[in-house]
């Protein structure tokens, strides 16, 4: 009988918490009543261009929760991720958060008769609509936001320890309930002493500066900065064609190169003006159109984009002139992107390409194909148009027997192939990342994961077309610098050239180069690109306004003493030799006087009255016409040697400088990159974006582009700067580069946005430009090489003791302040899309297009 009772209990008991855990769901919701909860989110605005929302949760379960043991298992085990939705999400399967970040994985600590969660995320607001993370609703409106408290139904019950909102530096509005207390100077806290949950919900009154930087997926703020970008490319272009215009009226009569080179440019011009008509304003155009009655018509935009990137792929491949066999592959290119474009519905693809989750493996194919071939496309027309300009501008060399070369299928093939598979699973792979990042709380066993995983990689084939396009595009203003190049190095080789230094027209070209080649494409604040376009003009009338300043202040712009004859023109090619000769006797004579001057005199030496007898003879020179002269009586013959380069010409000099400054600034590129993409959050765009793995091996190219375009505008001037010696030349180069950046940094203050890389870059460019001067000169007198040891030795001695000691000095100085810079803001990692844009790029660069959200 005893034994029946018990039983009878048993079962009761066991029954009774069957009923439980039925009436509490799959969550058990019952056996987290006692669970303690706190959560707080914290908004960031300052130095940012989005506000940062970081938010801290932490749940203390019970350890007899039913899924309480799940908390410890491994995060790719379904227990431990049902676990954690229940916490975190609610009681769904499917959960897909493509704004919510973890900053780290999330700490569980066993404890005695419980288990601690504690789990931190992040999100950007960076455009209107709804940010969901942690247990917070956050929307972004237009004239204020919002902080809602909306956890996992599970938790709703459960022990609500604390809540804190914090709002920064923006002002709330309204609050809802009353809070309890605060926290810090702008944080609001609700502390319960009930188990009641409570409704906190807050209006927050952003600054303008962040409310406008989340305002770019509405079309009047989308028409600002597409219209900043277009007049960015339309400025530059009407300042080609001006030019061109300029040169050909100051010149009497062209050489057939120069007609040709001036024509390559006037259509070079034009086409650049239409294919960033085409690229920018695609997006704005299609936005409008989502909005207006033909909103049918929008959604034709991915297959629409695969027709006019094989149009802009056919213009850049027809400018560039290739061989036959190069259009012929370019028509095999074209006909699988075609074929679908044209008729998508032949290959099982619905009209607007996105394909459905049952959608055939022959209509994945065809789409495979044909975005592959476009992009493919894409790349073969601008290696043909690169091909062309590059070979006009000089670096690529004529074979010995004078026969051009032209660019090959069998080399150019396997290359472009190469191009598109790799960057092609560089994007697969960060997309394939980025949503397990958004669905790692998904049940992957649920068939709709399968089918949701699959239709998200599927749209990311869809868009492919379009988006490779939008992002090789950005770095089109390569071409621009060298079809620039061309026309200069035709402009050389005329026979009325100067050999001295560039001449009006030439320094005219120069200008346009600089916010091309070596200008940071800058001012985009509050994530817009409406003035973007006025730093063309910043970057080409700082280059200007040092050449000003500088005018009639160099070495060789000094006069002999009897006939006041320029040294530029007393010092002619044909007596570099004996100038060279003079330099390197003077700074023997000079070496045995310092030791006159120690005591320390050699058996054979003269007299102190006989070397300085020598130095005034070393000084004496010939004008063109034969009368006896002398250079100025504080313009060494060393001076004199070293301000006319280690060239003929001053296009040689520039070429020979662009090739020392690639070479030096190597590792500050590496430096640059660290600091633009691997670092802090600048990390998780890089390996989230889809382009941005790609995008790490371009910001590579750029930035050798610039240290190089810098060191070409160095030796082209170099004959015509002030100073004495390389490091002093190099500053105006310098000033130029750091003025528009100093600009930018204004605009950044008032907009209280990050500096991101700013000083470092300008620190850079002052670092690799001093050591660019110190090896021109170290250049020019190469001839002495076999004469001394190291390099070091022959540098000691062009410098000679006492200025040597101050070269070293102010290097040192620089590289002091370049690692405190670099300290300094290693720790201030900056918003996805805010680094420093590209150099002569819309808005594009080391770290541009990356939303990662």
């Amino acid at each position: 009988m005893v034994l029946l009772v018990v039983l009878l209990f048993g079962i009761l008991v066991l029954s009774g918490q069957a009923a439980q855990a039925s009436d509490d769901g799959a969550c058990g919701s019952g056996g987290l009543a006692k669970a303690q909860v706190s959560a707080s989110l914290r908004l960031e605005h300052e130095r940012r261009t989005q506000t940062k929302l970081v938010s801290q949760f932490t749940v203390r379960v019970p350890s007899r929760w039913m899924h309480a043991a799940g908390l410890l298992m491994g995060e790719d085990s379904e227990v431990y991720r049902q676990a954690m939705r229940c916490l975190l999400r609610g009681t769904g399967t499917q959960y897909a958060w493509w704004g919510e970040w973890r900053s780290r994985a999330p700490r569980i600590t066993a404890e005695k008769n419980l288990v601690e969660v504690q789990v931190d995320t992040y999100a950007w607001a960076d455009s209107s609509g709804v940010k969901y993370l942690g247990p917070w609703d956050v929307e972004i409106g237009k004239d204020y936001w919002r902080v809602r408290l909306n956890p996992a139904e599970a938790l709703r019950g459960a022990r609500w320890m604390s809540v804190v909102v914090d709002p920064g530096s923006a002002s709330a509005l309204t609050v809802s309930p009353r809070p309890t207390g605060g926290k810090g100077n702008t944080a609001l806290l609700w502390q319960q002493k009930s188990e009641i949950m409570p409704a906190v919900d807050v209006r927050v009154d952003p600054a303008w500066q962040r409310s406008w930087a989340t305002q770019l997926n509405r079309l009047r703020f989308l028409g600002a900065d597409t219209a900043g970008r277009l007049l960015w490319v339309g400025s530059l272009s009407v300042l080609l064609l001006v030019v061109v215009r300029r040169t050909r009226q100051a010149t009497g009569s062209l050489t057939v190169d120069e007609t040709k080179q001036l024509g390559t440019m006037s259509q070079w011009a034009w086409m650049y003006a239409a294919i960033g008509v085409v690229d920018l304003g695609e997006d704005f155009l299609y936005r409008a159109l989502a909005e207006s009655p033909y909103d049918g018509w929008a959604l034709g935009q991915a297959r629409h984009g695969l027709a006019a990137s094989l149009v802009t792929s056919w213009a850049l491949l027809l400018f560039g002139r290739p061989r036959r066999t190069i259009h012929v592959a370019g028509v095999v290119l074209t006909v699988p992107a075609l074929a679908v474009a044209v008729w998508p519905e032949g290959f099982g693809l619905p009209a607007h390409l996105f394909l459905p989750a049952d959608a055939s493996d022959w209509a994945v194919i065809a789409l495979f194909m044909a975005s592959g071939c476009a992009f493919g496309l894409l790349l073969l027309g601008t290696a043909a148009t690169g091909w062309r300009l590059s070979r006009a501008a000089g670096l690529i060399k004529d074979r010995t027997s004078g026969t051009p070369r032209e660019l090959r299928l069998r080399h150019a093939a396997p290359v472009l192939l190469l191009a598109v598979v790799v960057i092609g699973l560089c994007v697969g792979f960060t997309r394939e990342r980025d949503w397990q990042r958004a669905a790692w709380l998904s049940a992957h066993g649920d068939p709709s994961y399968g089918t949701a995983h699959l239709e998200a990689l599927r749209n990311e084939l869809t868009w492919f077309a379009e988006t490779s396009m939008d992002w090789w595009l950005t770095y089109d203003w390569t071409l621009v610098g060298l079809a620039v190049l061309a026309v200069l190095r035709a402009r050389v080789h005329r026979p009325a050239a100067s050999a001295y230094g560039p001449d009006t027209v030439e320094k005219f070209w120069l200008l346009i180069f600089f916010p091309v080649a070596v200008g940071m494409g800058l001012g985009w604040f509050v994530n817009n690109g409406a003035l973007s376009w006025l730093w063309v003009f910043v970057n080409l009338g700082a280059l200007w306004l040092v050449l000003v300043l500088g005018k009639g202040r160099g070495v060789l712009d000094r006069s002999l003493r009897r006939s006041g004859i320029p040294l530029g023109k007393a010092l002619d090619e044909a007596r570099r030799h004996d100038l060279l000769d003079r330099a390197r006797r003077f700074r023997e004579v000079h070496a045995k006087l310092r030791r006159l001057d120690q005591g320390q005199s050699d058996d054979e030496a003269h007299s102190r009255r006989a070397y300085e007898r020598e130095l005034r003879g070393l000084h004496h020179w010939r004008t063109p016409s034969g009368t006896a002269d002398s250079l100025p009586a504080d313009v060494s013959v060393v001076d004199a040697a070293l301000a006319l380069g280690p060239r003929t010409t001053w296009w040689k000099n520039g070429c020979r400088a662009a090739t020392l400054a690639g070479i030096i600034g190597l590792p500050m590129s590496a430096l640059m990159i660290w600091s633009d993409h691997l670092r802090g959050e600048f990390l998780t765009s890089t390996f989230y974006y889809g382009y941005g793995l790609p995008e790490v091996l371009r910001s590579l190219v750029y930035w050798e582009i610039t240290w190089a375009g810098a060191g070409f505008l160095l030796g082209a001037l170099w004959r015509q700067l002030p100073g004495r010696r390389g490091p002093v030349r190099s500053l105006l180069i310098t000033a130029a580069f750091t003025l528009p950046i100093g600009l930018d940094a204004v605009g950044n203050w008032i907009t209280r946005e990050g500096q991101s890389t700013l000083a470092q870059s300008a620190a850079a460019m002052l670092l690799v430009m001093t050591l660019t001067g110190i090896a021109v000169d170290l250049d020019t007198f190469r001839g002495e090489r076999r004469y001394w040891q190291s390099r070091f030795g022959l540098l000691l001695s062009i410098y000679q003791m006492r200025y040597f000691s101050l070269q070293m000095a102010y290097l040192f100085a620089q590289l002091i302040a370049f690692l405190t810079l670099w300290q300094f803001f290693t720790d201030t990692g900056g918003p996805p899309g805010s680094g420093p844009s590209g150099s002569g790029s819309p808005g594009s660069g080391p770290s541009g297009g990356a939303t990662g959200n």
